[in-house]
């Protein structure tokens, strides 16, 4: 249950910078979880270095509650965060601009603001009462996430059975820094994002509190031993360049990000989150801008090749599922997707042919069915010259695989998805025939 406690429109953009901060006044009637929904635009630039971000730090009645990364420049966009579990009363939400946003920026515009009252113990509640509170990354700078792989997004997937429930937060970062090539992050996983599970908790039949784990460094599942903070949300820390965590945090700025999407792994991949909030494939293609070195792989080349990354506008991004006939060999069991141009003979393979470098294989063969890939393609292509999509049975895996669904689409100029192809057709494919038709114009 969701109710609304306090909106803030001011009849023109409030304005945060050094000098001036922004202060919002709700009461809670009753105890419960504040949700804090913030539109905001700054004076920053994803795209150009030292300029990317302004970050706010949020008090609660003069009290640090949480900072917030303005990531998206001069477009409005809303920011949902949580300000934790609280009792009824009277509260003060203060934004004062940070002393650590980018270098090149002066200031913030707040649009509008509200607050939310959710009851704690409410699907929803449940859902957003365990959302990790995670401090940012500082690896080699005090306020990385400021700069280089942001938290865009947290979307969960929940379920329940007999022995209690199961919740699984699963963060959205603007990309990784180390880990793998981008050739292969387009090929394995249809993006430049990084998405990782973050945080499983457990919970028993009557809601308590059974155990928690996290995906640790060299994604070793973790138990989960630390704090809990506002109200018992548990405390991660940002551990790696791709999207590893610890429960004992060193930063000292944090962000608690609400989940916003719910994720139904047996019906759709997890870039459906990305797909309902097309902002971040503006941020992927904006990152890999300012970070493009990041995107090629020198031992093999730094232009020519076909599989290096130089325009993520060149890419038909597909959405698709594999079912191993037999459930030992779902993770090994792989497929292509293969791309036909009107008016052309040539061949456009998701794989590059089932490429490998490295120990890398240009496919996914990850634990899920439903997953995401793309198909390079001619720059200057756009989805009406496609005549024909294909699935292609891989060796490596079962000998029979079915492929159900396809929703396929490229970016357009302003790096947000356009229109989609989309089929609910299902085949069933094998070594002696290893080819099957998803989706044709005819």
């Amino acid at each position: 249950m969701k109710r609304q406690v306090m909106r803030f429109e001011p009849g023109a953009p409030a304005i945060i910078d050094a000098g001036q901060e922004v202060k919002l006044h709700f009461d809670m009637d009753e105890a419960g979880i504040a949700e804090f929904m913030l539109t905001a635009a700054c004076d920053g630039d994803w795209l150009v270095e030292g300029r990317e971000s302004v970050m706010l730090q949020v008090l609660l009645n003069g009290e640090y509650n949480q900072d917030m990364i303005l990531f998206y420049g001069d477009r409005w966009l809303e920011y949902p965060r949580l300000l934790g579990y609280l009792e009824a009363g009277s509260y003060e939400v203060e934004l004062r601009f940070h002393g650590l946003s980018s270098p090149g920026t002066r200031q913030a515009k707040v649009k509008e603001a509200a607050v939310h009252w959710v009851e704690r113990d409410s699907e929803l509640g449940l859902v957003y009462r365990y959302a990790p509170l995670l401090y940012g990354r500082e690896l080699g700078h005090p306020v990385e996430s400021r700069y280089t792989d942001t938290p865009l997004l947290v979307f969960y997937t929940l379920e329940r059975n007999e022995a209690g429930t199961v919740l699984e937060y699963q963060v959205l970062y603007s990309h990784e820094d180390e880990g793998t090539p981008a050739p292969m992050l387009m090929a394995k996983w249809g993006r430049l994002t990084d998405i990782e599970w973050t945080l499983r908790v457990v919970l028993g039949r009557d809601g308590e509190w059974i155990g928690a784990t996290y995906q640790g460094l060299h994604h070793v599942t973790t138990e989960f031993k630390g704090l809990t903070m506002l109200g018992g949300h548990p405390v991660l820390q940002s551990a790696s360049a791709h999207g590893m965590v610890t429960d004992v945090p060193t930063s000292g700025y944090r962000l608690l990000l609400t989940p916003v999407y719910r994720w139904n792994p047996a019906a759709e991949p997890r870039e459906r989150a990305m797909d309902a909030f097309p902002f971040t494939y503006r941020m992927m293609a904006w990152e890999y801008q300012r970070h493009r070195y990041l995107s090629q792989l020198p031992a093999v080349g730094t232009g020519a090749e076909p599989w290096q990354v130089m325009d993520v506008r060149d890419y038909l991004y597909v959405q698709t599922s594999k079912w191993a006939h037999e459930p030992a060999l779902q993770k090994a069991t792989s497929i292509d997707v293969r791309v036909k141009l009107k008016g052309s003979d040539a061949i456009y393979s998701s794989s590059f042919g089932d490429w490998q470098l490295a120990g890398f294989r240009a496919v996914y063969n990850g634990p899920y069915e439903w997953f995401s890939t793309t198909v390079k393609l001619p720059s200057g292509t756009v989805i009406s010259d496609i005549e024909e999509i294909a699935a292609v049975w891989l060796e490596g895996g079962d000998r029979i695989v079915t492929v159900r669904g396809l929703k396929a689409f490229m970016l357009n100029d302003d790096y947000l998805p356009g229109v989609a192809i989309e089929t609910s057709k299902e085949l069933t494919m094998s070594a002696d025939e290893p080819i099957g038709r998803l989706w044709s114009e005819a």
